[in-house]
């Protein structure tokens, strides 16, 4: 066929439709060309490539799982279901608690999606240094203060609560006397004789004596040891043979709290911090020959809501001649003559706040270079605290020959009620359990607080 004979033949291919006819027609070179069979095989091979692709893709897709074992998930979805391949959190598995506690036994608890130490319901796992749930955080940490040992007391160097099968009772009216075995049944008659029985540590439960008698003796302790004044009683301490009523020495730690400790004889002061460590809240140490509290050798004392010094001529309240001291809420009271209610030979560790401290001496109350001393109220003028000027008698306290540095109210200056500024974390209540602000604000100095 000649090039004008087929362009004369596509021309009536074109008029007449016949496409099946006109498919076939022969090329001028004498070749043949099937359009519908080609387009036909084009489609088809795009089919298969398709199909193919897609199959191939979907089934390799869904055979291979996102997660074999825990080890292929990580934070935030730390476990593997199995049943779907997929990472979950705690709460995606079958058992949430017992997951957390396979993978962290030291976490047991599944809240909220996250492996946890402990919740409010349940802090069983804290135990030790760290017995105590902070629910905010869903952590173990230590205790701060007794109250959260109900059942014992806080050893608060360490952060655990002492063991209440180490409490010791100690009462020396008991009819068992001598021979009891230091249980509330059977109590010790001496504080000598639970300090010698008491375990590495301990708490010491003393109770009052009869006719505001008092326990004469001096004890020394090198262990850790709470003494604390049976609930509701005020039991009397005063040191003997020329020695204070209880030192603490190198590698001693004492919690002591509603004690009193007065009246010691022959220069000696009522507690001793001789290079070990002393917290003492809501005592009082009150009117000893040689002073309250001396913090000598490197020791380190906390003073909170308590009543020191007395009305004794030339005997200061505290002194630390060296160590450290942080006082917060409480009153320190000195005498006449070379008294003063705080002296030391460098001030540097020693903190004051929120405390009253005055003397019946003409002289300074306050004799510490270095120390700091913010929100206390004082006789001397001294920046970031309260003046209160020169006290002309003693008709402030309610007896302060006794040593009973309870407010006189109506005769104190009202300037100590707002001297003060309670923070959080300060303590929550005075020496009689009087309830503190519990928002940051002004507050009584001092260690008392009207109500």
């Amino acid at each position: 066929m000649t090039r004008h004979d087929h362009m004369t033949l596509t021309a009536l291919c074109l008029v007449i439709g016949a496409h099946s006819a006109c498919s076939s027609a022969p090329e001028p070179d004498g070749t043949e060309t099937n359009s519908e069979t080609e387009t036909d095989t084009e489609a088809e091979g795009e089919g298969e490539g398709e199909g193919e692709g897609e199959g191939e893709g979907e089934g390799e897709g869904e055979g291979e799982a996102a997660c074999m074992g825990d080890a292929d998930c990580s934070e935030g979805a730390p476990f593997c279901d199995l049943g779907s391949g997929e990472c979950v959190d705690c709460e995606g598995t079958a058992d949430p608690d017992g997951a957390c506690a396979a993978a962290d036994p030291g976490q047991p608890l599944c809240h909220v999606g996250v492996c946890v130490a402990c919740t409010e319901e349940d802090g069983s796992v804290c135990t030790g240094s760290t017995p105590l749930c902070e629910v905010e955080t869903n952590t173990c940490v230590g205790c701060e203060e007794h109250g959260q040992c109900p059942e014992s007391a806080c050893n608060l160097a360490a952060g655990n609560c002492i063991d209440p099968g180490d409490i010791l009772h100690v009462d020396g009216d008991a009819q068992t006397c001598p021979g009891g075995d230091g249980t509330e049944a059977m109590p010790y008659c001496t504080l000598l004789e639970a300090f010698v029985a008491a375990p590495a540590e301990a708490l010491i439960i003393v109770h009052e004596l009869t006719g505001n008698d008092t326990y004469q003796e001096d004890v020394a302790l090198m262990g850790t040891a709470a003494v604390f004044g049976a609930p509701g009683e005020d039991p009397g301490w005063q040191g003997s043979n020329g020695a204070p009523a209880l030192t603490v020495g190198g590698s001693g730690v004492l919690f002591m709290r509603d004690i009193m400790i007065a009246g010691t004889q022959n220069g000696a002061p009522g507690l001793e911090v001789v290079g070990g460590s002393a917290w003492v809240e809501q005592a009082k140490i009150v009117n000893n020959t040689g002073g309250g509290i001396v913090v000598d050798g490197g020791g380190a004392l906390v003073l909170e809501n308590s009543f020191v010094g007395g009305d004794v001529n030339d005997q200061n309240a505290l002194d630390v001649t060296d160590g450290a001291a942080d006082i917060l809420y409480s009153t320190l009271a000195g005498g006449f003559g070379a008294a003063s209610a705080l002296t030391c030979d460098d001030g540097s560790s020693t903190t004051v706040r929120n405390s009253m401290l005055v003397a019946r001496t003409d002289a300074d109350e306050v004799s510490c270079p270095g120390a700091t001393l913010v929100s206390n109220t004082l006789e001397l003028e001294l920046a970031d605290n309260t003046s209160l000027g020169a006290m002309p008698d003693t008709s402030w306290f309610v007896g302060y020959a006794s040593g009973d540095f309870h407010l006189a109210p109506g005769m104190y200056p009202p300037a100590i009620e707002t001297a003060g500024t309670w923070t959080p974390g300060d303590p929550a209540m005075d020496i009689d359990d009087d309830p503190r602000p519990t928002e940051e604000g002004p507050d009584f100095a001092g260690a008392d607080r009207i109500p």
